[in-house]
């Protein structure tokens, strides 16, 4: 049984391709070892001026966890339809297992180790609505908070911030309106966001998440020209 528990690495080399992916880097913990794993590849390449992901899955197997290994300088509109296939034939295929998960792989900076955020349970909706029609059902049951990321700002409900603040803001947010309520948050990401940005938001909302503190399933990938 195969297990990942490598140091830093700023970037993985797929060798039989002798191609590279640079990992996102970020200074939040994750999932430090994963036994009985295949490996997913995605590539970052430029096409007649525009950027695509070039997918690699050909080692992988259903009955193992799977590790998705993407390029940072991607953006979102490149990965996520590969992801919504890859979940699928992971998930449904004849040999697929319950209980193997799919994780999303990145440098952690902190622990100077490679490590991993699990995400089986997001489903990725391209959409040119965002999660208004979820917090409607929800309105009474939760104090929902709906995060919509773009490049430059992030806006939590009414709140407009950036990158830097966003961990202490969305925290005060929770803090002042929680009205003994549980929290519920709704993820919105612009399609141009890089994978680098998009990843760190994931991980960063992850590790406050508690059982007081509930992430929406449901990850709205929007275009900003159509909302």
């Amino acid at each position: 049984m195969n297990k990942l528990t490598p140091t830093l690495l700023l970037f993985l080399m797929l060798s039989c391709a002798n191609k590279e992916v640079k990992l996102p880097v970020l200074a939040e913990k994750g999932i430090q070892e994963v036994y009985n794993h295949s490996q997913v590849w995605l590539f970052f390449e430029v096409e007649n001026n525009d950027t695509i992901a070039v997918v690699n899955r050909k080692n992988t197997i259903s009955s193992t966890h799977w590790i998705y290994n993407i390029d940072k300088r991607l953006p979102l509109k490149t990965i996520i339809p590969s992801i919504i296939t890859l979940q699928d034939k992971h998930a449904n295929s004849m040999h697929s297992e319950k209980g193997m998960h799919d994780y999303f792989s990145y440098s952690d900076i902190v622990s100077k180790k490679l490590s991993f955020l699990e995400f089986d349970n997001a489903i990725f909706k391209i959409a040119h609505q965002l999660s208004k029609r979820l917090i409607e059902e929800n309105n009474s049951n939760f104090n929902n908070l709906n995060l919509v990321f773009n490049q430059n700002s992030i806006w939590i409900n009414e709140v407009k911030t950036d990158k830097s603040n966003f961990k202490n803001v969305l925290l005060e947010l929770i803090k002042l309106s929680s009205e003994g309520k549980k929290t519920m948050l709704y993820l919105n990401f612009n399609q141009n966001l890089l994978y680098q940005d998009y990843l760190f938001y994931k991980a960063t909302i992850n590790n406050i998440g508690t059982k007081n503190i509930l992430i929406n399933q449901t990850e709205f990938i929007f275009n900003e020209n159509k909302v």
